[in-house]
């Protein structure tokens, strides 16, 4: 129960960022970019210093090869599909076709697998995982409005997409709770294997993004208060 209501935030936080742009609220380049640095370093830590860190103490090598599977297939897509085209492209707005749609889908359906699984083998990892994806869900949602809006969508249509696209992440969380709890090796292999993600993630969306629009000092500033706060609480809470 408390995953699929967790599951429930995390898509209603990628609603709330779709909302911004969609209700016509400003938010500025600078302010967008402090917030994506801010949640690319609460990824990043997460996934380093939690996720991969607890998933190598109870599998060993064979969650490293967990965590490389994670990053690589999550890249092999990204790249075949050209979620990304613009930024390969040098183009000005990113063109948003069906294989960009399905890969941002894929995004919010293993956000949702991570904090089942995660919560499943640990809670108070569960609850950092949590936290995580919260955090990147709210300016990937802005960014996806934005994206849409940019590529003459319709109000409607733009909704329709999001509130899609946010859902994946329930369906995602209850995959993960067809694992056992029991079977600690397979969900710390699957912990691992979203702590993968979380690294394509953080590194080769997030970051790029924040500088993309901004040479703020304040954006790395950003990041490291992200990454060092979810650091502090590993000593913190032993996690």
């Amino acid at each position: 129960m408390n995953i699929l209501f967790f599951s429930f935030l995390a898509a209603g936080a990628t609603i709330l960022g779709g909302s911004i742009p969609l209700l016509h609220k400003k938010l500025s380049d600078k302010q967008l970019s402090l917030l994506v640095a801010f949640s690319a370093g609460v990824l990043l830590s997460t996934g380093l210093n939690h996720m991969v860190a607890q998933s190598f103490a109870e599998s060993g090598r064979w969650a490293m090869l967990s965590v490389s599977l994670g990053f690589v297939v999550l890249y092999g897509y990204e790249k075949m599909a050209m979620v990304h085209a613009c930024r390969e492209q040098n183009c000005q707005v990113h063109h948003f076709g069906g294989s960009a749609l399905v890969g941002m889908g894929f995004h919010s359906f293993l956000d949702g697998f991570a904090i089942a699984v995660s919560f499943e083998f640990e809670k108070t990892l569960g609850v950092l995982v949590i936290v995580a994806v919260m955090l990147h869900r709210l300016p990937t949602g802005i960014s996806m409005a934005v994206i849409m809006l940019s590529n003459k969508y319709n109000e409607t249509k733009a909704w329709i997409t999001l509130t899609t696209i946010a859902a994946l992440a329930i369906v995602g969380a209850l995959t993960g709770t067809l694992i056992p709890v029991q079977e600690n090796l397979i969900l710390s292999l699957a912990v691992g294997l979203s702590g993968g993600t979380f690294l394509y993630i953080s590194t080769s969306d997030l970051l790029p993004m924040a500088h993309e629009n901004s040479q703020d000092y304040r954006v790395p500033i950003a990041f490291l208060v992200g990454f060092l706060g979810i650091l502090t609480a590993s000593f913190l809470y032993g996690v």
